[in-house]
């Protein structure tokens, strides 16, 4: 009995994208993929339409610019998100790259059940859910530190700040960066509660987590987040010097923290403030960041 050849999925889903973004009028087609596409496929595909390819693989398609193609590589592992949270991390690096602006529609090819190639196909139109990304703004905060992160910390904060929890009112205080030196100057106020967990289990970009956070944040304390996004602990009390350090009038323990281990080290700062909700971001001492929250919801009291 002969064998059936197996069909080249990647391909026909190349076809497919190219058929769609025709058909919705797409700006782009982001695809997110390590392997398993054919290169003259692409080729092809880019005479018909600008093409976005972000990738985790060093290799993966590499000078593909001189084809037209766009590409970003970037080291956080994929398999830290989930798959939809890959597409809009995605969006998310080609807007701060400058090859997506707020307002278009893409078509995007990325694996769901493909570890490297593609078998899944969507539109996004980027002028919903992404009303709070200022890429500008957001890199300029970032500085070396991985921008999806930071992007994911601004998110649950901003989530805290509106939300609280369960309807009361929640502060809190995130430190990305220099996590090591970070916790010399801090110490615990309590139980350590994401000691023992793996590391996709308590990194801030996997979606899985996000609930967990934010229960946690009902705890004293700060986070301590490494430059990856893992927790590296959480309920410490930041011990800093505070000399230099001059704020605004009204704001708390929280913010003077947040300004102080900035000031002295090469860290940032995400401050929830729990009697407005408002959330402030530090570097150098400095709030270089303010997202006021469009309507907090809390419970009647």
């Amino acid at each position: 009995m002969s064998r059936s050849k197996k069909p080249a999925l990647p391909g026909q889903m190349l076809a497919s994208a190219d058929e769609l973004a025709k058909r919705v009028k797409a700006d782009l087609i982001l695809i997110l993929a390590d392997g398993a596409i054919n290169r003259r496929a692409l080729e092809s595909l880019s005479r018909d339409a600008q093409i976005l390819v972000v990738t985790s693989s060093p290799r993966f398609l590499l000078d593909t610019e001189a084809l037209g193609i766009w590409r970003i590589h970037y080291d956080l592992r994929p398999d830290d998100t989930s798959h939809f949270e890959r597409v809009r991390m995605g969006i998310v690096l080609g807007m701060e790259g400058g090859y997506i602006k707020r307002g278009s529609r893409l078509v995007c090819l990325f694996g769901l059940y493909e570890r490297r190639g593609v078998d899944s196909l969507i539109v996004v139109d980027t002028s919903k859910g992404f009303e709070g990304y200022h890429p500008d703004s957001i890199a300029e905060l970032a500085g070396d530190l991985h921008i999806e992160v930071v992007k994911s910390l601004l998110d649950i904060a901003v989530d805290i700040g509106q939300e609280g929890r369960e309807g009361d009112p929640v502060g809190t205080l995130f430190v990305i960066g220099d996590a090591e030196r970070v916790m010399r100057h801090s110490r615990p106020m309590t139980f350590d509660p994401f000691r023992g967990y793996s590391e996709r289990e308590k990194n801030i970009t996997n979606p899985d987590i996000r609930e967990g956070i934010k229960e946690v944040a009902l705890m004293d304390g700060a986070f301590i987040v490494q430059n990856n996004g893992v927790v590296l602990s959480a309920g410490r009390y930041i011990a800093s010097d505070v000399k230099g350090v001059t704020l605004p009038k009204g704001l708390g323990a929280r913010h003077v923290a947040a300004a102080s281990i900035t000031k002295q080290l090469n860290a940032i700062a995400i401050a929830v403030s729990e009697t407005t909700g408002t959330v402030r971001a530090f570097r150098n001492g400095q709030i270089v960041m303010r997202i006021d929250p469009p309507r907090r919801r809390l419970r009647a009291r």
